[in-house]
């Protein structure tokens, strides 16, 4: 512990991977595109759907073409997707591993319950978690606010 206070450090921890997470992911992943390419994929599930039925040539080659068409466009939004893993990937389990040695047996006492599932599947709503359960709460909510933040700075 280098504050001398779990809840903190780990939120700490978690500004700084949810931050890294961000970048990496506006550096390999064109949102514009994506976006398009998703509303491509839509239009032609649509079509596809109407098509479906339908017996004749024209339509199962058109049927064929939109497939083709939603494969190409899933592999592209999918290269993005997976340069940002990669890069991320070793970050991560690199922080896991530090945040599981220094924080193993540290129980977090929250002033609020919120659920917990454990290892055996049980569920529990609870004030007292693990480091790692209040690492994914504080993500999470760090994650929200960070994206809020930048689509009104994008805004601007």
């Amino acid at each position: 512990m280098f504050l001398g206070n779990a809840i903190l450090e780990i939120a700490l921890v978690s500004i700084v991977m949810v931050t890294i997470s961000q970048l990496l992911q506006r550096k390999f992943v064109d949102r514009k595109t994506m976006r398009e390419n998703q509303e491509k994929m839509k239009e032609n599930q649509k079509r596809l759907k109407e098509l479906v039925g339908r017996e004749d040539g024209k339509s199962k080659a058109e049927a064929e073409r939109l497939q083709k068409e939603i494969l190409e466009l899933m592999s592209a939004s999918m290269s993005g997707t997976m340069k940002h893993m990669v890069f991320s990937f070793p970050i991560f389990i690199a922080v896991f591993w530090l945040l599981s040695i220094t924080y193993s047996g540290t129980v977090i006492q929250l002033p609020l319950s919120v659920p917990v599932i454990h290892r055996n599947l049980s569920f529990e709503i609870t004030s007292s978690i693990s480091w790692l359960w209040w690492y994914i709460y504080s993500s999470f909510i760090i994650g929200i606010v960070l994206n809020i933040v930048l689509k009104v700075i994008r805004k601007k």
